[in-house]
Formats: C-alpha cells, structure tokens, sequence
C-alpha cells in the first residue's frame, strides 16, 4: 500500500470506525459518512419512469434514516 493510500485509511478508521461486519453496522456507516447529505437524495434507485415520467422509486437519505431510527440504531 503506498503511503497516501495508508494516510487515508488510517485517516477514515480515524474518522469512521472499522469496516463494518453486520447490515445494521454498513446502514449506520453509510450514515455517518454521508451525514451532511439531504433526506430526499436518492441513495438506491429502483425504477424510474415506470410509474410515469419523471416518477422514481427507490431508497433515499431519508428512508435509511427513519430505518436506522426504528431500528433503534
């Protein structure tokens, strides 16, 4: 590993903790990284257009959020 890259792993464990091993740990990961985000930014898309034009299903910022806080995470 060169050294920039050992950097800026040493510097994201600082920041983010270990790598995740669990769903419920990458949900809370991805959520701490991305914390600054807006809760209607799409994260998953599911379909668009299908539902009409302009229409987009999927998973967003928000959802993640109201499902980490059911989940009591």
């Amino acid at each position: 590993m060169s050294a920039a890259m050992d950097r800026i792993r040493r510097e994201a464990i600082s920041e983010y903790g270990d790598a995740p091993a669990t769903a419920e740990g990458a949900l809370v990961h991805v959520l701490k990284v991305y914390e600054g985000e807006s809760d209607d930014r799409m994260v998953v898309e599911a379909t668009n257009g299908i539902y009409g034009q302009g229409v987009r299903t999927g998973l967003t910022f928000g959802d993640l959020r109201a499902l980490a806080a059911r989940l009591g995470l």
